[in-house]
């Protein structure tokens, strides 16, 4: 009896952690985001620490690291694998209002998972 209980606490624990850890890790049904890979240029964003990849194409990502020190690679040429991070309703009406004022726009927010140099320049 007791050795039953036991294991019932530990499935309605799991339970309760694989549930919640699930709803922090993704908003959605979809399953996990899909690794990207993006190439462009490293500049300076808008505010301090701020860091944005630059496409040729003229797409500008926000990126966030919680490993890699981008601001080392400032000015650099690079290929960057992560995912593309969705922006809520408020975070959407804050990047609009940024393009009135600087005249560039963030695309999307992406999370660096990996960083490769192809040059120190970005010719």
């Amino acid at each position: 009896m007791r050795s039953s209980m036991l294991w019932f606490a530990i499935l309605v624990c799991a339970s309760g952690l694989s549930v919640g850890t699930g709803l922090s890790e993704s908003q959605s049904d979809k399953g996990p985001p899909k690794m990207v890979r993006v190439t462009g240029c490293l500049v300076k964003g808008d505010d301090p620490g701020e860091v944005w990849l630059a496409e040729k194409k003229g797409k500008i990502y926000g990126l966030e690291s919680p490993k890699i020190d981008l601001n080392v690679h400032l000015g650099h040429k690079v290929v960057v694998a992560g995912h593309v991070l969705s922006e809520g309703k408020e975070a959407g009406i804050e990047e609009a209002q940024k393009q009135n004022q600087t005249g560039k726009r963030e695309t999307a927010d992406f999370r660096v998972l990996t960083l490769k140099v192809i040059s120190t320049t970005c010719r």
